[in-house]
């Protein structure tokens, strides 16, 4: 099977002749390695981006390759938002927020998106890793979910305020923001990109209560994943922190698999998740792959892979979030290896 093939198969909960395996994005450490920001990324050539992810990948050995990693805030850009993207090792800093009030959601024009610069080159940069490695592996898009989206727009502490004293206006905001993840997508998809993910880190557990993911993260989940429909091979989430209490509702908002932090039992999660959507995870980004030896990291992910009961299918074996800049390549290819290894 070929590494696209193996991912697949298990995003569709069927046993596999080994653990599949990716990053979670990844783009920021590519481009550290190289003394890079990503706005470099945008600046030069699509084909000499292209030919970085290109090269990190054959090092690499991941099952899926994200399109445009770590450029989620290029959304923001776009509608105007001030972002930058010139620091080496970090994704992107906002510089303020875009609106000063909830209401001046209804100014932004959707129309705006497919405009900017950096989007145009990561789309460029898309089409040619399609043509070039696509066939191989899977390739993916990533974009904020609502909530978060919604919050970037405002800041987001004064966003998570309104959750408690303004509800329309929270649901006016993330309605807007679930048309920009949409509309972020179809035109990756277009480009060649076949897998979505929704970053939702404002729907952790650690911020808020199970009755406020019901109530507003919920919703917009569902909502996005029905507006791409059937383009997509497949749908993923991604929370940070603890989503225990709500794990078994993820299913509801169709998608096809959900990320897990390191603060989610991959055993909770087969039991919740097992047979109705595949779940990956979920070695800590930081106090393993960052910081520890290669060994500990091949004895943390053989810990996963018993844990999530992978011969079972539906499990792929990932970091719990976006790795820092500086991880080790050796740890990467400890991951990799103990995934392409552990079954055997």
């Amino acid at each position: 099977m070929t590494p696209k093939e193996v991912f697949q198969a298990a995003i569709g909960l069927r046993p596999t002749p080994r653990v599949p395996v990716t990053l979670l994005s990844g783009g920021v450490w590519v481009y550290a390695q190289l003394g890079k920001s990503l706005q470099d990324s945008f600046d030069m050539a699509p084909a000499a981006s292209a030919a970085c992810t290109i090269a990190a990948q054959k090092r690499i050995r991941s099952d899926l390759v994200w399109c445009a990693a770590g450029c989620n805030n290029l959304v923001l850009r776009a509608v105007g938002t001030k972002i930058n993207f010139h620091r080496p090792g970090v994704a992107a800093d906002v510089v303020e927020p875009l609106l000063a009030s909830p209401a001046d959601i209804d100014k932004i024009n959707l129309g705006d998106i497919p405009s900017d610069p950096g989007i145009q080159a990561m789309l460029e940069n898309t089409r040619i890793l399609k043509k070039e490695i696509g066939g191989e592996v899977m390739l993916g898009i990533s974009q904020w979910g609502p909530l978060t989206l919604a919050g970037l727009m405002y800041g987001t502490e004064r966003f998570m305020k309104l959750l408690i004293k303004d509800k329309p206006a929270v649901h006016a905001m993330t309605a807007v923001a679930a048309q920009m993840v949409a509309r972020y997508w179809e035109l990756f998809l277009d480009a060649g990109a076949e897998y979505v993910s929704q970053a939702e880190p404002s729907a952790s557990g650690d911020m808020i209560s199970k009755k406020q993911f019901i109530e507003f993260a919920l919703p917009n989940l569902k909502k996005t994943n029905e507006m791409i429909g059937a383009k997509p091979f497949a749908k993923q989430i991604h929370i940070c922190g603890d989503t225990t209490k709500f794990l078994e509702l993820i299913p509801e908002t169709g998608a096809d698999a959900i990320s897990l932090d390191y603060k989610v039992s991959l055993a909770a999660a087969r039991a919740a998740l097992g047979g109705k959507i595949a779940f990956l995870g979920h070695m800590d980004p930081v106090g393993i792959m960052q910081i520890g030896t290669p060994e500990q990291v091949r004895e943390d992910c053989l810990r996963c892979v018993r844990e999530a009961e992978a011969e079972k299918g539906g499990y792929l074996l990932m970091p719990g979030c976006d790795i820092p800049p500086t991880v080790p390549l050796a740890n990467i290819e400890a991951m990799v290896d103990t995934a392409y290894t552990c079954l055997r």
